[in-house]
């Protein structure tokens, strides 16, 4: 009886046992499998948010208003004739005094009574708390098309100067200049404006951010509450964790104007 030649199905095996390693090579090396059993669960990052940054005065007013149009929503038909109270403790963070009272011109510009004593009224209490983060995190984000766009900006520019004609005595090197100029200045509309890289704040990640809550109770129950979280610069930190001087309102009594009677504050 002839032999049987194995060897065709050795050479299938062994490409299997390659196929296979390859596979999983591919799947640690490159997708980071995860084990079916672990002692704790595999840390994941969120899917991408933005979050808003506050680099100007005009940026609290902007919140304040936003505050305003939730309270109002949230306070609909449950004040009952009363006003709003919103506390001024003075003594707090530049940020927190600012937005207090932007809060308050916002409540009143859109409607709702406020008084300016909490007896009687609904008190619309702020809660603040500021952190900060490690230095080194990154945003890591990556938004894909820079690479081709910037290329073309770079092919754009070569163009105009390696153009039919652009060696001619009538084309001058500012009319190159100008071409070239006009070609990059499309590529940057297309960065910050089609790719949206207009919309996101300079700088690196900031390590502070603040939680900003306003909350508005009626006996035990609170009856409209908004809480929302923003980047602060680090510039410009004495803003929102350094407490302001404790300023005092003094009654005076006697006439200063004449200097002869003696002035005294209470």
């Amino acid at each position: 009886m002839p032999s049987l030649d194995r060897r065709p199905f050795r050479g299938l095996i062994v490409k299997r046992m390659l196929v296979a390693a390859a596979a999983v090579a591919a799947c640690f090396g490159l997708a980071g499998c995860a084990a079916r059993y672990a002692d704790v669960p595999a840390p994941t990052r969120f899917a991408n948010e933005d979050q808003q940054k506050l680099q100007a005065a005009r940026h609290w007013q902007l919140i304040a208003d936003h505050f305003a149009a939730q309270l109002v929503t949230s306070l609909d038909g449950r004040l009952n004739g009363r006003a709003l109270h919103v506390p001024q403790p003075g003594s707090e963070q530049a940020f927190v005094e600012g937005f207090r009272e932007l809060l308050t011109t916002s409540l009143v510009a859109q409607g709702v009574p406020v008084a300016t004593d909490a007896a009687g009224a609904l008190v619309a209490d702020v809660r603040y708390n500021a952190y900060r983060f490690r230095p080194e995190r990154l945003i890591n984000t990556r938004v894909y098309g820079e690479a081709t766009m910037l290329t073309a900006g770079l092919w754009a520019f070569g163009g105009v100067l390696a153009a039919p004609g652009a060696t001619a005595p009538g084309v001058n090197a500012g009319s190159k200049i100008l071409g070239a100029v006009a070609g990059l200045e499309g590529f940057d509309w297309v960065k910050n404006e089609a790719l949206g890289h207009g919309r996101y704040a300079s700088g690196p990640v900031p390590q502070s951010e603040i939680l900003l809550t306003v909350s508005v109770a009626d006996g035990g129950r609170i009856v409209g509450r908004h809480s929302s979280i923003y980047y602060t610069a680090d510039e410009d930190a004495a803003l929102y964790w350094q407490r302001q001087g404790g300023g005092k309102t003094l009654r005076v009594l006697g006439n200063c104007a004449e200097g002869g009677a003696a002035c005294i504050g209470r």
